[in-house]
């Protein structure tokens, strides 16, 4: 299957307190080709880094936390038109003011899917600015699920 016959989308976790803060993002993949795909696993090959393309070391894990479950791993047949999806989740960054030099502001991720053929499913994406200089540096991943909201 060709790289173009998925795609994806990501969204914005909130935790709702005196501030909102988005603690996490939700990946919708979506299957626009004419043959189905399997995905089994959690995203690989997590990297986020500063705008001018630097890695920020971080951690990652597989455990629940407030915004998602840790659901067990299963094989999800993407067919066309179908989604799946995953979530990614941070430490609070609500921190200021921000870290200087900004070698620790992460504004972009890059992962592969779990897939059969992964080289061919590599993403990148912008997001908003997160602060890792000021926060234990831990993300949590959830695996690729069969529906369009990772289990909370």
């Amino acid at each position: 299957m060709p790289a173009s016959s998925i795609t994806g989308r990501h969204g914005t976790r909130w935790r709702w307190g005196s501030t909102n803060i988005p603690l996490g993002y939700t990946f919708l993949i979506v299957n626009i080709g004419t043959k189905s795909c399997v995905l089994q696993g959690y995203p690989y090959e997590v990297i986020f880094s500063t705008a001018s393309g630097v890695p920020v070391k971080v951690s990652i894990s597989h455990q629940s936390n407030v915004l998602y479950s840790q659901p067990k791993a299963q094989r999800v047949v993407l067919r066309p038109g179908g989604v799946a999806s995953f979530g990614i989740s941070y430490p609070n960054d609500n921190v200021s003011p921000p870290s200087k030099p900004a070698t620790c502001i992460a504004t972009l991720i890059d992962f592969r899917l779990p897939a059969r053929s992964s080289a061919l499913y590599s993403f990148e994406f912008v997001l908003r600015p997160i602060d890792f200089c000021q926060t234990i540096r831990e993300v949590t991943v959830t695996p690729v699920e069969g529906h369009a909201v990772p289990q909370t």
